[in-house]
């Protein structure tokens, strides 16, 4: 997720169209990865079954996670001070949930690969997950996401390496913020 210094030289208007764009186009991928992945099953005369839902949630309870962090983004350059701090709190408040959901998701999905093989509802849930520990590293941790920004994809050939992630450097100074108004 960019702040607004990676989008040098593009006005206020054209930044604002990109971050309502992917806040909208994360929220969208929420209903849309589910329905996709039971069409494909559906394809293959496979049902999802406990490891391919837990999948699934991780995976689309981390873009939930994503669209709030795109419109924390929308928020801060519209000056919505309240709201950027609500979905800041709401998101720090989503992480630990939705690391152990994709641990779990994690664990059924080992576990059918050793119980059931390869069978299309192991490699959905094989690919739910590695999709949810995406989101999760991309949105907690380290910026992967670096072809949207050409200043981030600059930075990515330079060799100067990844970023951390915008959300997750929030989500840290939310959390010290509100230990030192505790302490």
């Amino acid at each position: 997720m960019g702040d607004q210094s990676d989008f040098a030289g593009r006005d206020r208007a054209a930044l604002r169209k990109h971050l309502t764009s992917y806040w909208r186009m994360e929220a969208g991928n929420v209903l849309i990865m589910p329905i996709f992945g039971a069409i494909v099953l559906n394809q293959f005369d496979d049902a999802p079954n406990r490891a391919t839902w837990l999948a699934i949630a991780a995976c689309c309870l981390l873009l939930v996670i994503g669209a709030a962090a795109w419109k924390l983004a929308l928020a801060r350059l519209d000056g919505e001070d309240r709201l950027a701090e609500q979905l800041t709190a709401a998101c720090a408040r989503a992480q630990w949930p939705s690391l152990a959901l994709v641990i779990v998701a994690s664990a059924a999905t080992v576990l059918d690969v050793t119980q059931r093989g390869w069978p299309p509802h192991t490699i959905a849930a094989v690919g739910f997950t590695l999709l949810g520990w995406l989101e999760y590293v991309n949105y907690y941790h380290v910026q992967l996401q670096n072809f949207d920004s050409t200043i981030d994809f600059k930075r990515l050939l330079s060799g100067r390496g990844l970023r951390r992630a915008h959300l997750g450097r929030a989500v840290r100074k939310w959390r010290a913020e509100r230990g030192r108004a505790r302490g």
